[in-house]
């Protein structure tokens, strides 16, 4: 077997799907298949189970599929190890980032300025937020994130540097007899159609925590990743949400601004922090967007 394979084995695994995995790989769908079933034949069993709807890993295909993860990783930082020989940083960095709007915090201005200093890496950027992304900083899938978790809601082994704590607000509509109100608790969404977001996301951690400091329990109709879709849908009175401010300020028109409400809860925050594997990782890649984001970022706390 070779490295190439283990990418397509790795791909396969990620997208569930032999389609979008031979456009990730740039390889034709039956070249990839003849790969993988060299593959398998190497291995001597079966690696993926196919059927003409979907596709997924045998209990040989999740052990092959962690080990070559861990393979080509080791295989990226030596690459980069040497490359940065010659005082260049080389190499690939994967991370990991809540929407782009759901802060004031310029990750795009942050990512724009490592690309300028570091033309020679390949930044790959991921929506993994919450537990996922944390899981995917301890497996190496990701190398650093910006991170909505507390760093008590962290597993261990995480290193963690807090940069933002940004209130959440509630959302209604137009014709919603809240509107107006300037300021709610959570108790009076309970009986409301509740949009909420997907499980395992940092947002989702933080509005379930809130709902329990209100002892309240809401009626979820809907589950979406994106915090700005929410809050279009309840500008509109499919339902009501809770969402970062800025999120709010960025999507709710300027004339409708007071669908947007406080909440009494002076704990309810999206934390918004730098989050790596700890100890630090070690490509050179990884190493210097650390660099460049703990000094460029403000954090919490700091003027």
């Amino acid at each position: 077997m070779d490295l190439r394979q283990m990418e397509y084995a790795v791909a396969i695994a990620d997208e569930l799907n032999f389609t979008r995995a031979a456009a990730r790989c740039r390889i034709g769908q039956s070249g990839l298949s003849h790969q993988i079933t060299q593959l398998e034949h190497e291995v001597g069993t079966r690696l993926f189970e196919r059927t003409s709807r979907n596709v997924r890993l045998t209990q040989a295909g999740q052990t092959f599929v962690a080990c070559a993860r861990h393979v080509l990783k080791v295989v990226q930082e030596m690459h980069a190890e040497i490359a940065s020989l010659d005082g260049r940083v080389r190499g690939r960095l994967r991370i990991g980032s809540v929407t782009l709007t759901a802060s004031d915090i310029d990750q795009l201005g942050l990512l724009r300025e490592y690309q300028e200093a570091y033309p020679s890496v390949e930044v790959t950027l991921s929506d993994a937020d919450g537990v996922e992304a944390a899981a995917q900083l301890l497996t190496g899938e990701l190398e650093v994130a910006i991170i909505g978790l507390h760093d008590h809601q962290l597993p261990q082994g995480i290193a963690y540097h807090l940069l933002r704590l940004v209130p959440l607000v509630a959302v209604v509509g137009r014709q919603h007899p809240l509107r107006g109100a300037g300021v709610t608790d959570l108790g009076k969404l309970a009986d409301e159609r509740f949009l909420d977001y997907a499980p395992d996301t940092g947002l989702r951690l933080q509005v379930d925590a809130a709902f329990d400091r209100a002892r309240a329990r809401r009626r979820s109709v809907c589950t979406l990743r994106n915090a700005g879709d929410l809050v279009s849908l309840a500008v509109e009175g499919i339902g009501v949400t809770v969402v970062p401010r800025p999120v709010a300020d960025a999507i709710v028109p300027a004339d409708q601004a007071d669908c947007i409400l406080r909440l009494h809860d002076c704990h309810a925050l999206q934390p918004l922090a730098l989050a790596h594997r700890d100890p630090a990782p070690a490509s050179p890649a990884a190493q210097a967007f650390l660099r460049l984001a703990l000094a460029r970022l403000p954090r919490a706390g700091s003027t």
